[in-house]
């Protein structure tokens, strides 16, 4: 028989448990919750393989708590196409969801783990050239909610007109409102009016309820505006705000869509 192939070491989940004198399930509970640190170096997954030379410490204070689902809003730059399927991959959830690209606004208080970019739900996502405000859950409650209020969940877009298109002088302004505000068929649905505001000579502000995909781009390109970037500034309740692009945070407790 070939040994070259077999895993070299032990698996870490149970190295820990044999070193606490702990369950299996409670020494992957202290691993995933990122209180063990192998060679002075946090290691996250149970299945981690370490050998006899290799030192296994547990932090001070640590709890081996069962790990909640998260929710976590990303800043998504224009661009990037969001991956079809229930969940996101780990590895694209691991390079969208980096601890560096974590925003210093987040007032969560959550350690970030990388269990909690396992398993994610893209919710409402966004087309390749869009950017703004996405949700990614691991809750069932989460995913349940905005899937039932989806029809009625008001999105808010930012729309920047192309720098080479004319700058619209006020009658053609008043122009553009009217489109939006009327009810409009789109991919074989009556959608109910928009509602639109100008906040700049070259920034529109669009607030549609259920909105469909390329719903944006449809009444962009009815109004006749050459726009340039769109951006979801809000779902429901809550905001983009304090987020850069690339950037994200954990949903707070006290936030409803």
């Amino acid at each position: 028989m070939d040994d070259s192939a077999s895993p070299v070491g032990e698996r870490l989940a149970k190295r820990l448990a044999a070193q606490l004198g702990c369950s299996r399930a409670e020494a992957e509970r202290y691993i995933a919750g990122g209180w063990v640190r192998v060679d002075g170096q946090v290691v996250e997954a149970p299945e981690a393989r370490v050998v006899p030379a290799q030192t296994v410490a547990l932090d001070e204070g640590a709890r081996p708590e069962d790990l909640g689902p998260v929710t976590l809003l990303w800043h998504k730059p224009a661009g990037v196409q969001v991956p079809e399927g229930l969940h996101v991959p780990t590895d694209t959830a691991l390079l969208w969801l980096a601890d560096a690209q974590g925003s210093p606004a987040d007032r969560s208080r959550v350690r970030a783990l990388r269990v909690h970019r396992h398993r994610l739900q893209a919710l409402l996502p966004l087309s390749r050239d869009a950017s703004g405000l996405m949700v990614f859950t691991q809750s069932p409650g989460v995913a349940r909610k905005l899937g039932e209020t989806a029809a009625d969940l008001e999105h808010e877009w930012l729309l920047d007109l192309a720098a080479t298109a004319p700058v619209p002088d006020a009658a053609a302004r008043e122009s553009v409102l009217r489109s939006f505000a009327q009810a409009v068929t789109f991919d074989g649905r009556r959608l109910p009016p928009a509602r639109a505001s100008w906040q700049s000579d070259r920034r529109l502000r669009l607030a549609l309820k259920g909105c469909v995909p390329g719903q944006p781009a449809f009444l962009v390109e009815r109004a006749g505006l050459a726009v340039a970037s769109v951006r979801r500034q809000r779902l429901g309740r809550v905001a983009l705000t304090g987020l850069d692009a690339g950037q994200w945070r954990y949903l707070l407790p006290t936030e409803r869509f």
